[in-house]
């Protein structure tokens, strides 16, 4: 798609699909949830803007470091995300779908 088709795309899917999500959460800090909450004040790509991921022994640190946040991006942000995509969400069995990867970026150590 070009870009002019994506930004279109993200906004009729992507943000009316994620943004009570994300309000459930925290009405207060996502109370103007738009393309700036995950591009960033200059519309740079997720992967650019959003807190890197880490990878060890096969396990995203997250769900240890910071649980409740993890648990809440896997179990509704995720799925939601993956849905407003058209995609299924990342099963590790494959290796396929939508998972933090798509937005993230998530280093190996």
């Amino acid at each position: 798609m070009a870009t002019e088709q994506k930004v279109a795309f993200m906004k009729a899917n992507v943000v009316p699909n994620l943004k009570p999500v994300f309000q459930s959460a925290d009405a207060t800090r996502y109370a103007d949830f738009g393309c700036k909450t995950c591009h960033g004040p200059a519309l740079k790509d997720p992967h650019e803007n959003l807190p890197k991921l880490t990878m060890k022994d096969g396990k995203i640190t997250a769900f240890a470091e910071k649980p409740e946040i993890a648990k809440f991006m896997a179990e509704h942000v995720l799925p939601k995300m993956a849905s407003a995509l058209g995609q299924p969400p990342f099963d590790p069995k494959t290796g396929q779908g939508f998972g933090c990867q798509g937005c993230h970026t998530v280093e190996n150590k």
